[in-house]
């Protein structure tokens, strides 16, 4: 059988594997197949990206790659991979290529770094007097070309320079690394900043009745102060040279203080609000409204995630405030509008679903596109419109509005294939 005739094979297989209502469209599939891998040209995108615009045209219908059910795909349809050692040793294999790369992804940078001379992988460093980190790095083994992406990584105690697969994670990486480093060579004012910050009584009572504890916020201010002030940005912005390193250092430092006071005050403004909504929670009988509880949690765990206050953008991490405002208003009615709430909530659940899904294929995602942070923030946005909306909106929103910028991360997934 040809490539071609088992790629028409693979692809009628998944159509069956869509939910019945979007299956239902696209009868009969083979038909609906034929005619959407004419319209398709050989490229880099993904097939299942390339399927979902190509038949959700054809058939009238929203598709994306999160209705696409792999689980009930036949393993005859999915390439076997094999993993060999450097030289040509069989390590493994398997079908499944995110667990063959997390199974193997420490033993390859391991045995790069130490069977290779001229690799630029080091550890143990604590000041940037090791030249510049390139920003690629290629090497042959087991007869293939190999393309690594140096980056700093941070090691606690001190920072290495790793090698990682791609270079979207290899700017993560290599922001924390350079954010890790500046600590170290600022650590008496971090040392000032970890006594200072949400210092006292008050602080402490407040921070416990929100359910936060001081010493992990106490970090995440500190690493966003100084990403604030050294304006350490993934878009081009972060420093991979000695030369570079220096002047982001001396530019910034001065600044980091006064941005870390500014989030403390920020941070002292939400948790009064936070600790309310926490307690109204509480009171509420606990086995009514599950699907709003599920819903009220699951925004406080977005709100709240580790390193919230280092990976949110300064202007979106400004109205916090008014998202639990939002979030106060909306739990202090709920007794007296359950059924409206309800269908806002499942509204959300299907405006969040795909980001969500997303993001599970696509680790840093919200990092990586400006497309889907700002749609991130729309949702909270939305949020405000339909529960508080004497708060106002930080811009115009609407499911109109946030399934047209879901349009565009869309596009940004299918111009930046991993």
């Amino acid at each position: 059988m040809c490539i071609r005739d088992r790629l028409r094979e693979k692809c009628i297989a998944l159509v069956r594997s869509l939910p019945k209502d979007k299956r239902k469209r696209l009868v009969p599939a083979p038909d609906f197949v034929d005619r959407a891998l004419a319209q398709l040209e050989p490229d880099d995108s993904d097939l299942l990206e390339a399927l979902s615009r190509s038949l959700g045209k054809l058939g009238g219908l929203a598709l994306s790659a999160a209705d696409w059910d792999m689980g009930r795909l036949d393993d005859y349809y999915r390439m076997n991979i094999r993993v060999v050692d450097a030289d040509g040793k069989l390590l493994g294999q398997g079908r499944d290529l995110a667990a063959l790369i997390e199974q193997f992804r420490d033993d390859t940078r391991q045995g790069v770094s130490a069977d290779r001379d001229d690799s630029p992988a080091r550890d143990g460093l604590r000041r940037w007097d090791f030249g510049a980190v390139p920003r690629q790095y290629q090497f042959r083994q087991a007869g293939q070309d190999i393309v690594s992406y140096p980056a700093l990584e941070d090691r606690g105690e001190a920072v290495a320079i790793a090698l990682c697969d791609y270079p979207d994670a290899a700017r993560r990486q290599h922001r924390l690394g350079v954010l890790a480093l500046a600590k170290l060579h600022n650590s008496q004012q971090v040392k000032y900043l970890r006594k200072q910050l949400l210092r006292g009584n008050d602080a402490n009572l407040a921070l416990a009745g929100a359910g936060l504890e001081r010493g992990a916020l106490v970090d995440d201010a500190i690493d966003a102060a100084y990403v604030q002030a050294l304006d350490l940005d993934l878009d081009g912005g972060l420093p991979y040279t000695e030369a570079e390193f220096a002047r982001c250092l001396e530019a910034g430092r001065g600044r980091v203080v006064s941005c870390a006071n500014e989030l403390e005050a920020m941070v002292l403004n939400s948790v009064p609000v936070l600790s309310r909504v926490r307690g109204k929670l509480a009171g509420l009988p606990m086995d009514d409204w599950p699907l709003i509880r599920d819903d009220i949690r699951g925004q406080l765990a977005g709100l709240l995630t580790p390193a919230f206050l280092r990976d949110t953008p300064l202007a979106w991490l400004a109205q916090y405030p008014r998202y639990m405002k939002a979030l106060l208003n909306r739990v202090e009615r709920l007794s007296g509008q359950v059924a409206r709430d309800e269908r806002h909530t499942q509204l959300l659940q299907v405006l969040q679903e795909p980001l969500a899904a997303a993001g599970e294929q696509r680790e840093g995602l919200l990092l990586d596109c400006p497309a889907a942070m700002q749609y991130r923030w729309m949702l909270e946005e939305f949020r405000v419109s339909v529960y508080a909306q004497h708060l106002g909106t930080r811009q115009a929103v609407s499911e109109k509005r946030l399934r047209q910028q879901w349009n565009e991360v869309e596009a940004w997934l299918l111009q930046n294939p991993r």
